[in-house]
């Protein structure tokens, strides 16, 4: 029974003495993924991205579309077909026959001035077209905070795996020991005891396991393959809250450049229904057009004018939906750096004192340590009973897996601290992977991808709006206030 009781000890005190060995990190693939290989991996797969660089193709398209207003206009016509026609000039009858009419002509046309309404017109829509690019960026930001969210998470519950798997075991010798030490003495309460724990050891190694499959799950929808081993980042350091810069987050300029194009939409509403004076050129061959027999040709160049004098209040309407607008995004930029602000203030306070808590736990891992050695010195003179002995494993246990919460989420606040300036991307992968790849107009395959490869990360906020009937062509979609990833 001695035997029994100091073996029983000696496997406590090692279990809990050698424990911290595990925190070194798990991996059984050969292959390893860093950080910034997931990042990449997700910015290359994440089909919200392709979404939004739809949207600014879109607008790119627009853009186009505006400036061709200012720009040469060349129409070709024609028609063939029989005509009649019967009319007399000065008293003598012309027509009065069937003919075959058939003519081409050419019209050429060049707007010489609309006193800066096409070029309002052209400035507000490389100002959505640069918001939208803004946007773009944003939601790569985004989705890369999502993916180092869900990467920590998984290294985190590796290292919590190999934790709980070492209890089990432990609680396991335990109870094998203790059921060798009832045999021999006829008391079963430490058996039951023993079993009890082992099954609670158990019943959190397999919340870990469920905890580790949900994390490569959300890993697995930003990255869209299964990664290799990972490893726990070393997270950047900031020295200080002024280094978080609320101005420089890619929501908050999008906004800014927003409510810049809103200024100028006022501006061209204005000269909307103003004059207009355009050169037009034309020439044209016909015969026997429209049933008057002979040839017909035609040249001309004229300077063509017009002034909507009159438009029953259309106008009046547009400029105060303008106008609107403005005060719409001077709200939203208001509101975006409130919120900013104080997303990164609470972040700060945050990460300022997490190192502090993880010394604390650190500490109390160490005064635990030296439990272990006292409690094994009180439990072979018999004076500490197995109770005690199983209550500090599950609680060194806890306070390793506490730890490893506290490191997770130490990482975490640095990189997002980094998000909220939009800094994320220059930090883990470089300036150069801060900018969209270039704009294709080129369609996927119509085959539709496996749902299994579809992911349906968090969206940035961007609000859907029904195109205005104005022929300003306002965007569909617009900036809204700044929503972070919870």
């Amino acid at each position: 029974m001695k035997t029994n009781t100091a073996l029983l000890a000696l496997t406590l005190g090692a279990s809990l003495i050698l424990t911290p060995s595990l925190l070194a990190g798990t991996g059984s693939s050969n292959t390893s993924t860093s950080l910034s290989e997931a990042i990449s991996k997700a910015l290359a797969h994440d089909p919200t991205l392709r979404k939004v660089r739809a949207d600014t193709a879109e607008a790119q398209g627009y853009v186009r579309e505006v400036r061709a207003d200012r720009l040469p206009q060349v129409t070709l016509g024609g028609s063939a077909g029989a005509a009649y026609r019967d009319r007399s000039i000065d008293g003598v009858a012309t027509g009065g026959n069937t003919l075959f009419s058939r003519s081409i002509n050419i019209v050429g046309r060049q707007l010489l001035t609309d006193f800066g309404y096409s070029r309002l017109r052209q400035m507000d829509a490389k100002q959505r077209l640069i918001a939208r690019d803004l946007l773009d960026r944003a939601q790569r930001e985004n989705t890369a905070l999502n993916t180092i969210e869900a990467y920590l998470d998984v290294v985190r519950a590796e290292r919590q795996i190999t934790l709980a798997e070492e209890n089990v075991d432990q609680h396991k010798k335990v109870l094998g020991l203790s059921t060798d030490r009832a045999k021999a003495a006829g008391n079963q309460a430490d058996v039951e005891l023993s079993n009890a724990r082992y099954n609670l050891a158990s019943t959190m190694l397999r919340e870990r396991r469920l905890a580790l499959a949900q994390a490569r799950a959300v890993l697995f929808r930003y990255t869209g393959e299964e990664l290799g081993s990972l490893s726990m980042p070393t997270a950047p350091r900031i020295s200080s809250r002024d280094e978080i810069d609320p101005t420089r987050n890619w929501h908050y300029q999008a906004a800014l450049k927003q409510l810049e194009a809103a200024k100028l939409e006022k501006e061209s509403m204005k000269r909307k229904y103003g004059p207009r004076i355009f050169l037009e050129v034309s020439g044209a061959l016909g015969e026997d057009v429209l049933g008057i027999e002979g040839r017909d040709n035609a040249t001309s160049a004229m300077v063509v004018f017009s002034w909507d004098l009159f438009d029953g209040g259309r106008r009046k309407g547009q400029v105060e939906q303008a106008i609107a607008d403005i005060i719409r995004q001077e709200a939203i930029i208001q509101e975006t750096l409130v919120l900013l602000d104080q997303d990164i203030d609470a972040r700060w306070s945050d990460y300022v004192t997490i190192n502090e808590r993880i010394k604390i736990f650190k500490e109390y891992d160490g005064s635990l340590q030296k439990t272990v050695g006292l409690y094994k010195e009180q439990f072979d003179l018999g004076t500490r009973p197995l109770l005690s002995m199983l209550d500090v494993q599950n609680e060194h246990t806890s306070a390793l897996i506490r730890l490893e919460d506290e490191r997770r989420e130490q990482a975490s606040l640095a990189y997002r601290l980094l998000f909220f300036a939009g800094r994320l991307i220059p930090e883990t992968l470089g300036d150069d992977s801060v900018a969209p790849p270039p704009i294709s107009f080129e369609t996927t395959s119509d085959k539709p991808e496996s749902s299994a490869n579809i992911a349906e990360p968090e969206r940035m906020s961007i609000v859907p709006e029904e195109s205005k009937s104005s022929a300003f062509g306002r965007d569909k979609y617009k900036v809204s206030a700044f929503a972070p990833p919870q």
